[in-house]
């Protein structure tokens, strides 16, 4: 089970709306200081993405909850989304590769490109055309697994005065 940890923006009937923040690995590096892919990640700021989960756990808005997704799901969902065009893009270019010069002769770059780009276009929308159906499932959906506690709130540029009570600073 792939796990990551979010916060609860919303919940509506038995799902929730969760923000969940994409951290890179280069905190934990120590040669991050030397490396160019630190730098790299340092250009660009931390996404923060939010997708609705099933909410068996009954979490609340603000609750810090772990959200996990069954790990050979993504990597059938990968693989339908990416090595399936892949493979029908091939296919086709080697079907116009052998068909074409029997056809036209002198076409066979031109059959295996059109065969290629329409065997490409033909896995994708089958991709489209199943892809509903495993979006239903619910296999296929972030659930949240447990809840960690209540989010703490943080206000970005706001300073709070320093008050002193019994002769400590607070």
């Amino acid at each position: 089970m792939l796990e990551e940890e979010g916060i609860v923006l919303s919940v509506t009937g038995d799902s929730a709306e969760v923000v969940a923040e994409t951290k890179s690995a280069c905190g934990s590096c120590s040669a991050k200081n030397g490396c160019g892919t630190s730098l790299l990640a340092s250009m660009f700021p931390q996404r923060k993405r939010s997708f609705r989960a099933n909410n068996p756990v009954s979490a609340k808005v603000g609750d810090r909850v772990i959200i996990g997704l069954d790990e050979s799901a993504m990597q059938f969902a990968s693989l339908l989304v990416y090595l399936a065009p892949l493979l029908g893009l091939i296919g086709g270019a080697i079907l116009g590769s052998w068909l074409m010069p029997s056809l036209l002769p002198g076409s066979a770059e031109i059959g295996s490109i059109s065969m290629g780009v329409g065997g490409f276009i033909l896995v994708l929308l089958g991709v489209k055309k199943v892809s509903p159906r495993l979006s239903g499932n619910g296999r296929y959906q972030a659930q949240i697994l447990r809840v960690l506690g209540v989010a703490a709130i943080s206000i970005d540029d706001i300073k709070l005065k320093e008050k002193q009570v019994d002769g400590k600073t607070i």
